[in-house]
C-alpha cells in the first residue's frame, strides 16, 4: 500500500513556509525602512536644536548618538536639553534614558607655563589651543589622566593632568584674592633664588600668571599655582593692579606687540610664545594687550565693526583684522579660514610659516598674490578708543586670574 503522504505534500508544505518566509521578510524590511525613517526625522530636530541652542561645539556641549528610538548623550546647555526633552512629545516611543544635563565638576589652574589642550584625550591628538599659567580652567569630564576642560575664552578640550592643579574651594578662593604678576618678557625663567646663576623652578613666557610674595632687590618673590616658589626679574612683570588700571591700548601699542613675535613659529593650536597659528597670534597680541578675542579666525571675524574693502583698500586703517577665505556658493556661508592685522598702505604682519610682514600690493616685492585673491573681510575692533562688540577687557574675566 502506497502511503497517502505522497511526492505531492512536501512540495505545498515548503511552498506554504517560502511564503511565510518571504511575508516575514517583507514586514522585517518594511519595519526597518520605518525605523530608520524616525531615525532621520529626530537626527533633523537634534540638528535644529543644535543650531539655535549650540550653533559652536567648540563652547558649549552637545555630544549625542541616535540609535532607533534612542538619543544617548549630553549637553551643557539647559534650553538644548529641554529641547530635547520635548522630542518626547513628538515621538512616544523615544527613550531619553542616556540623555543627560551636564554640569561642571570641579575647577582648575594651568601649573606649567605653556598648557595644550587637544582635541582628544592623548598626546598625539590634535592640538586644539594653548593656555597659559595661572589660567583658570572648568573641567567638564576626566579620561584616565586627561580632563576636558573650558578655557577662559571658552573654548573645550582635553588637557593632561600633568599640566594643572586641582585646588580646594579655599585654595582657589585665596588665589582669586591674592596680589598676581603677569610675566610680560617674551621669555624667561622662575628660579628658586634670586640669582639667574641658580637653579630653575619652571620656564614662563609672556602672559603667564603667577602670584607676587614679596620684592627682592631686583627680584619678585612669586608663587606657581601648586604652591612651589620662586624669583623672576621685577623688570620682567606688570601688576595686575597696573593691568587693571590700563584703559584701551593704541594701535602703536598693539603694534609693537605684534613686532615681538616676528619669526616665531606657525603652530597649528598655538597661542603662546612658543608658536601660534594666525587667529592665536591676533589673540596673543590683544591678551599681552590686556584684551580678549574669541580664540579662531571664525569666531573673531563675528567680532568688531565691518569695514568697506574697496580696489585700493583705501578706507584700511592699521589694525584693522584681514579676514581670508573662500565664499560661499549656493547659499552656503562663506568659510574663513586666515586672519591678520593690516599695519598700513595694504601690508600685514601675520602668522603663515612664521609670523612676518607681507604685502595686498601686487607692485610691492613681497606681494602675497593668494592672499590679495582670498582677502573676504575687514573688521575694525577699535573705534574712536572704544571696544567693539566681541571684544572684552582681560581684567573683567575671573578666570584670567583677576
Amino acid at each position: 500500500m502506497r502511503s497517502i503522504i505522497g511526492t505531492n505534500a512536501f512540495p505545498i508544505i515548503s511552498f506554504s513556509f517560502f511564503v511565510l518566509n518571504v511575508s516575514l521578510i517583507m514586514i522585517s524590511c518594511s519595519s526597518d525602512d520605518y525605523s530608520k525613517s524616525i531615525e532621520l526625522k529626530i537626527e533633523s530636530d537634534m540638528d535644529s536644536i543644535k543650531m539655535v541652542h549650540v550653533p559652536d561645539r567648540r563652547l558649549q556641549i552637545f555630544d549625542y548618538t541616535i540609535t532607533s528610538n534612542r538619543i544617548k548623550g549630553r549637553s551643557s546647555n539647559e534650553d538644548a536639553y529641554n529641547g530635547v526633552l520635548t522630542l518626547k512629545d513628538k515621538y512616544e516611543a523615544l527613550n531619553l534614558d542616556s540623555f543627560e544635563f551636564i554640569t561642571p565638576i570641579n575647577e582648575a589652574l594651568v601649573n606649567v607655563s605653556v598648557g595644550n589642550i587637544r582635541s582628544n584625550p592623548r598626546h598625539s591628538a590634535e592640538l586644539s589651543t594653548q593656555v597659559l599659567m595661572g589660567h583658570q580652567l572648568t573641567i567638564w569630564d576626566k579620561d584616565g589622566g586627561w580632563y576636558y576642560v573650558q578655557t577662559p575664552d571658552g573654548y573645550l578640550g582635553w588637557i593632561d593632568g600633568g599640566g594643572i592643579v586641582i585646588p580646594s574651594v579655599e585654595g582657589l578662593n585665596q588665589y582669586r584674592q591674592s596680589d598676581k604678576i603677569m610675566f610680560v618678557s617674551e621669555f624667561g625663567f622662575c628660579y628658586e633664588k634670586p640669582d639667574p646663576a641658580g637653579s630653575i623652578v619652571t620656564d614662563l613666557v609672556a602672559g603667564d600668571v603667577l602670584q607676587k610674595l614679596d620684592e627682592t632687590g631686583n627680584f619678585t618673590q612669586a608663587s606657581l599655582p601648586d604652591g612651589r616658589k620662586g624669583y623672576i626679574f621685577t623688570e620682567h612683570t606688570k601688576e595686575f593692579d597696573e593691568i587693571s588700571r590700563s584703559g584701551i591700548p593704541s594701535w602703536p601699542d598693539i603694534e609693537q606687540t605684534a613686532y615681538k613675535f616676528m619669526g616665531r613659529p606657525y603652530l597649528w593650536g598655538g597661542t603662546s610664545g612658543k608658536g601660534v597659528d594666525c587667529s592665536g597670534f591676533t589673540k596673543m597680541v590683544y591678551y599681552l594687550n590686556g584684551l580678549e578675542l574669541p580664540r579662531d579666525a571664525s569666531q573673531q571675524v563675528r567680532s568688531g565693526i565691518e569695514v568697506p574693502l574697496d580696489e585700493d583698500l583705501s578706507q584700511l586703517q592699521p589694525g584693522d583684522l584681514l579676514f581670508f577665505g573662500y565664499k560661499g556658493e549656493h547659499g552656503q556661508k562663506d568659510r574663513i579660514t586666515h586672519v591678520g592685522f593690516h599695519i598700513g598702505g595694504g601690508r600685514m604682519i601675520h602668522s603663515s610659516e612664521r609670523v612676518q610682514v607681507e604685502s595686498l600690493n601686487p607692485d610691492d616685492p613681497d606681494f602675497a598674490p593668494g592672499r590679495r585673491e582670498t582677502l573676504l573681510v575687514a573688521k575694525r575692533m577699535i573705534e574712536n578708543g572704544d571696544l567693539a562688540q566681541g571684544v572684552i577687557h582681560i581684567k573683567n574675566n575671573p578666570d584670567y586670574g583677576f
